[in-house]
C-alpha cells in the first residue's frame, strides 16, 4: 500500500497511516468481515500474514509512535529474513491519537478492510477496543498494563505484552519496606489506570501511599504538586509520569532541593527521554523496578540482542532513535509476536493465542539477562522484574529478580 507521510518520519513501504475523517466515515460504513480476509490466515500458505497497529503518531502521547517504529523494524527484519515460515507480513499501521474511539475505528478498519490476522493496539483504551477484536475473534496484542487486560476469561482473544502494573507496586513495596519501613511515601503520576495500578500494588504490597496526587497526560509542570508532597512529609517518592513531564519534574525536584528517596515508573526511567533531558546528576541515585534494556545505556552496549535491535532500527526504521526504550519496547513485542505466529502456523485467533500461552524459555532481545518469556498471571508473558539505581552513568543491579508468580495476586 501507498505511503502517507502525515508524521515526522517516512514509514516503510507496507505502512498506512489514516488520519482523515474520510477514512474513518469508510470505516463506519463497513461491516462483517469479507470471506478473503477469513482466508488470510493459515488455510493459504501463500498469503502474507496481516498485521495490523493502531498507535498514537499524533496527539499528546505521539512519543509512543516510537514503540511502533521498534515493531515495524523487526517485522521488517524477519520479511528480509524470508517472513514467517515463507510468508510475508504485510503490517497496517493507523493513527488513533490516543482516542479510544478512533482506536476502535481503526480496529474495525483493519479487520473488515485489511483482513487483520493479530492487531496491536497501545495503552490502557485498549480495553475499550478488546470487545469488538473478541467479537470477531481476532487476536489482540495489547500494549497495557491496566489489570483488566489480564482478564482473559473475559476477553479469550486479547494479551497484553507489558506486566500488570499493580506487579511493579508490588516490587516497589518490597523494596520500600526492606530500605525504610518507615517511609512516608508519596506517588505522583497521571490521571489514568497507570497510576491506579502502580497504587493498588503498594497497597497490596504493604505500603499505604500517604500522599498520591495526579495531573492530565501532557502537564508538565508539577512544582505546586511537588511543594505539597515535601509539605507533607513525603521522603520517598514513586515518580509515575510520563514524556517531557518526567524529566521536567525529576529538573524541578533538583532547583527546589527536594531529594526523596525516588522510584520512576519503569516505561520513564530511560536515557532518551528521562535522563537525558533532566540530567544524569538529577536522577543519580534513583530506582526503578524495571525489566527491558535500554539500548541507550552503556551497560549493553555489548549485549547481543542491543546489537541486534541497533541494526535492525538503522536498516529499517527510517528515522527512529537507535537509542529508544520505546522502540525496544516494539523490537521485543513484534518478536514476541513473530514467535506465536510461528507456533500457531501463521495462523491468528484461538490459534495464535493458544501459541501466545504456550511460550516457555523463550529468549527475546528486550528482556534483561537471564531472564526469558513464558505465559505466568494473566497470560502476561513478561512478568520478572530486578530493581535497579542509577549510580550517574548507568542502571546497576539493585536487588534479585522478582517473579510475578511470586507475588500475592489481587
Amino acid at each position: 500500500m501507498p505511503t502517507i507521510p502525515v508524521t515526522r518520519r517516512a514509514w516503510p513501504r507496507r505502512a498506512v497511516v489514516a488520519l482523515a475523517a474520510g477514512s474513518l466515515l469508510l470505516t463506519a460504513a463497513c461491516s462483517g468481515r469479507g470471506d478473503d480476509s477469513a482466508d488470510a490466515g493459515g488455510a493459504d500458505s501463500d498469503a502474507p500474514i496481516v498485521i495490523g497497529l493502531s498507535f498514537p503518531l499524533s496527539g499528546p502521547l505521539a512519543g509512543a509512535a516510537a514503540v511502533a517504529d521498534g515493531a515495524v523494524a523487526y517485522f521488517e527484519h524477519v520479511n528480509a529474513d524470508g517472513g514467517v515460515d515463507g510468508r510475508q507480513i504485510d503490517y497496517q499501521l493507523l493513527d488513533d491519537g490516543y482516542d479510544p474511539a478512533r482506536q476502535a475505528d481503526n480496529a474495525r478498519q483493519l479487520v473488515d478492510q485489511d483482513g487483520a490476522d493479530v492487531v496491536l493496539t497501545f495503552g490502557g483504551i485498549s480495553s475499550a477496543t478488546a470487545p469488538y477484536l473478541n467479537g470477531a475473534e481476532v487476536a489482540q496484542v495489547a500494549f497495557g498494563t491496566q489489570e483488566a487486560l489480564s482478564d482473559t476469561d473475559a476477553t479469550p482473544f486479547t494479551r497484553a505484552w507489558f506486566p500488570d502494573g499493580r506487579w511493579e507496586g508490588q516490587v516497589v513495596a518490597q523494596d520500600i519496606q526492606a530500605d525504610n519501613p518507615d517511609a512516608v511515601v508519596g506517588v505522583l503520576g497521571v490521571s489514568n489506570d497507570l497510576t491506579t495500578s502502580q497504587v493498588d500494588g503498594l497497597t497490596d504490597g504493604g505500603v499505604t501511599p500517604d500522599q498520591v496526587l495526579t495531573v492530565a497526560p501532557g502537564v508538565v509542570d508539577l512544582t505546586s504538586q511537588l511543594n505539597q508532597l515535601r509539605a507533607a512529609g513525603v521522603d520517598t517518592l514513586l515518580l509515575a509520569t510520563v514524556g517531557p513531564a518526567q524529566s521536567a519534574t525529576l529538573r524541578t525536584m533538583a532547583d527546589i532541593g527536594y531529594r526523596p528517596t525516588t522510584y520512576l515508573y519503569s516505561a520513564a526511567a530511560d536515557f532518551a527521554t528521562t535522563i537525558g533531558p533532566a540530567g544524569a546528576d538529577t536522577v543519580t541515585g534513583a530506582r526503578t523496578a524495571q525489566y527491558f534494556k535500554d539500548p541507550a545505556d552503556p551497560r549493553w552496549a555489548d549485549d547481543e540482542g542491543v546489537q541486534a535491535f541497533r541494526a535492525d532500527v538503522a536498516e529499517y526504521g527510517d528515522e527512529a532513535n537507535v537509542d529508544s526504550y520505546l522502540a525496544m519496547e516494539g523490537y521485543g513485542a513484534a518478536a514476541a509476536t513473530v514467535a506465536a505466529l510461528e507456533g500457531s502456523d501463521g495462523e491468528g485467533g484461538a490459534a495464535f493465542t493458544a501459541a501466545w500461552d504456550a511460550v516457555d524459555g523463550l529468549d527475546n532481545p528486550a528482556l534483561l539477562p537471564d531472564v526469558q518469556l513464558s505465559a505466568g498471571p494473566g497470560d502476561r508473558l513478561v512478568h520478572v522484574y530486578r530493581m535497579l539505581e542509577f549510580d550517574g552513568t548507568s542502571w546497576q543491579d539493585a536487588g534479585e529478580p522478582v517473579d510475578a508468580d511470586d507475588l500475592e495476586q489481587g
